[in-house]
């Protein structure tokens, strides 16, 4: 691992304006991503990156150290899983923003990455004026997410945390999950979500199973009962 400087987010003046600087540690188990990210952010002063990691367990040490303001993450680590990262770093309550940089691409993934406390999203694919573009986003306490999944983003943010309204019996749900909830107390089977939703009955399922698990039902007939019981569906 190696560790560029032990500073955190700074402030610089230049003539009567003041500039902030945010952190950023960067982890990928390929060294040549890990230096092409570093070169690209180093060259803009609203960035500095203060180190570098191959591995989750590594990923642990500097954040908790350095307390970087962002953490660019891959998922596809050896041994253990990205997400592991992801989700000890909510655990500990770091302050540090995640942003999730991989070649693994699709809703499910993205889904989550948002759940886990991810603020931003985006494919190793892209253009990197997208990471920048992404990082600025995030600056502002803004998810950022690829066009493609625009849909799957939080309305609002308190701090990480998505705002719910409690008066909604279906405020715990993300925007996706209403709209499979729905399909699903009108009777539609998994094919046919998928097939309106343009996305694939396993992720279909994956939905299912996450707002059953969310609105505490025990099945679909449940989740039928409790759109009848709260007036959501026409009789």
């Amino acid at each position: 691992m190696t560790l560029a400087s032990e500073s955190n987010s700074q402030d610089f003046s230049s003539g009567n304006e003041l500039q902030r600087t945010y952190s950023v540690v960067i982890t990928d188990d390929h060294k040549i991503i890990r230096c092409a990210l570093t070169s690209l952010l180093n060259k803009r002063s609203e960035f500095k990156v203060v180190g570098e990691a191959r591995s989750v367990e590594e990923t642990l040490e500097i954040v908790t150290e350095k307390r970087p303001d962002f953490l660019i993450l891959d998922i596809g680590l050896p041994n253990q899983s990205g997400f592991e990262a992801l989700y000890e770093i909510k655990k500990r309550s770091l302050p540090t923003k995640v942003f999730i940089f991989t070649m693994y691409e699709d809703e499910e993934m993205v889904t989550q990455s948002l759940e886990g406390g991810a603020i931003g999203f985006l494919s190793k694919m892209a253009d990197p004026a997208d990471l920048i573009d992404g990082l600025k986003q995030a600056m502002n306490g803004e998810c950022y997410l690829p066009d493609c999944y625009s849909h799957l983003a939080p309305e609002k943010k308190v701090g990480s945390e998505r705002c719910i309204d409690l008066t909604d019996p279906l405020g715990i749900l993300s925007d996706r999950e209403r709209q499979v909830f729905y399909m699903l107390a009108d009777g539609l089977p998994n094919r046919s979500i998928a097939k309106k939703l343009f996305i694939s009955p396993r992720t279909v399922e994956t939905h299912r199973a996450r707002v059953i698990k969310k609105l505490n039902v025990d099945s679909t007939v449940g989740l039928v009962r409790y759109a009848i019981k709260n007036n959501l569906v026409m009789l």
